[in-house]
């Protein structure tokens, strides 16, 4: 099982598994309303599998996009990832995540019925899905609940051809939808993962993905407790920019919603729960995905011209990029995949090789055992086919050797992973 390549950061939810009103996170309500509706149609649905079928283009990948989300259940959007590598001995981290608590409805399946669909396909693929577990303080009264129904889906073997396998592998958390890294409710989960070696892997893509739209729950949880420094964690208020007649009709909402979750998933406020771990026999593994994102990296270098990239909003008012680098010089037990960053590198074309040395050097650097491969497939979807984007790196990487002897490839989508993958659950 350990020999086979990784993808260490995937999707296979769909529009079932997420919110009701999921698309106004994106698009205009009246918009997306219609979009939603348009696509649930026989005739939505013709429009988007031809659209598809296109040889190349931005139409051609948005209709992707859509028909993957709109898929009828998880299975048919992992058998479509994994027909996207033919020729390719990989295994597929699958994220899943609990999207209940947006602030734009709750799902069709709910968390738990996302969960069952996910079992069922580690039933048929046993070897080739690694189902990461979602996590969300929200979703129980109180942190040794939480804990205790973790442990139990976890420790709850399934029969897979006469014998019995462990169904989950590690723990998906997205801060940005409304919480602290440091909640009460999540310390005995973490400490539980920790003695287990059980990873965990945290969005972390600076003003991109997921955001909770309620605007008076953000405010009144921006300043919580923080259960390892023992102190409140102090942030400014609500971010409120537009001008006042914008503010007043609401029309910054969505913009002021994303950049005040900011706060919530800053690298800086992970800081004091690693110090915790690092004081500790058992080491929390963490993987920061999409290392802070492809505009904080290039923002990094200099070559960033927007304003909010070069001072990115949150307390320590840094690069997010340089966040993670010094998380990861501090603690060995810290990661960083590059998801999503490879497709909109293949996308942009300008600094395409760029972004590709940047990975390079950070793989030579003392925490080069930290960086891992990965897509962020179906999300990818719009900016560049994954079979695209994988290729565009993999040619690279595989051509590039570090001083151990592996090639780049070799060492993101194998060495790395396995030792991040590595616990109780995954031997």
């Amino acid at each position: 099982m350990n020999d086979k390549y990784k993808n260490a950061h995937t999707h296979i939810f769909t529009m079932h598994n997420a919110p009701k009103d999921f698309l106004q996170l994106y698009m205009p309500a009246f918009l997306a309303k219609r979009v939603d509706t348009f696509t649930n149609t026989e005739a939505g649905a013709w429009v988007i599998r031809q659209a598809a079928k296109l040889n190349s283009g931005m139409f051609k990948r948005y209709a992707t996009f859509l028909q993957i989300g709109k898929s009828s259940d998880q299975i048919t959007v992992f058998e479509n990832l994994m027909s996207r590598y033919p020729n390719e001995t990989m295994q597929f981290i699958t994220l899943c995540q609990n999207l209940e608590y947006l602030g734009v409805g709750r799902s069709i399946s709910g968390f738990e019925g996302q969960i069952e669909e996910v079992l069922s396909i580690k039933k048929t693929y046993p070897n080739d899905i690694l189902p990461f577990f979602g996590l969300d303080p929200r979703w129980k009264s109180n942190g040794t609940e939480i804990r205790k129904t973790v442990e139990s889906y976890f420790e709850t073997k399934i029969e897979v051809g006469g014998t019995q396998v462990y169904p989950f592998h590690g723990l998906k958390i997205y801060c940005s939808t409304g919480h602290y890294i440091f909640d009460e409710k999540l310390k005995e989960t973490f400490e539980w993962a920790a003695e287990n070696g059980v990873p965990v892997m945290s969005h972390c893509y600076y003003l991109g993905g997921i955001y909770n739209f309620d605007k008076n729950y953000i405010s009144n949880n921006l300043n919580i407790f923080d259960v390892y420094a023992n102190q409140r964690y102090i942030v400014p208020k609500f971010i409120e920019e537009g001008k006042w007649i914008s503010r007043k009709l609401n029309l910054n909402r969505k913009a002021n919603c994303r950049k005040s979750c900011s706060y919530f998933l800053e690298p800086y406020s992970y800081q004091s729960m690693l110090n915790y771990f690092a004081n500790r026999p058992d080491k929390l593994k963490i993987c920061f995905a999409h290392y802070g994102g492809v505009n904080q990296i290039r923002a990094s270098l200099g070559l960033e011209k927007d304003n909010e990239q070069k001072a990115p909003y949150g307390v320590a008012k840094i690069n997010w990029f340089n966040q993670v680098q010094n998380l990861m010089a501090q603690h060995p037990n810290v990661y960083a995949d590059i998801s999503y960053n490879v497709a909109e590198a293949l996308e942009k074309k300008n600094g395409n090789n760029l972004l590709y040395d940047v990975f390079l050097k950070e793989a030579k650097q003392t925490y080069g055992n930290q960086i891992l491969f990965g897509t962020d497939y179906f999300m990818t979807e719009k900016d560049s086919l994954e079979q695209d984007a994988v290729q565009g790196f993999r040619n690279y990487a595989s051509q590039n050797y570090l001083s151990n002897g592996n090639n780049l490839w070799e060492q993101m989508a194998r060495t790395n992973p396995n030792l991040y993958l590595k616990s109780k659950y995954y031997p």
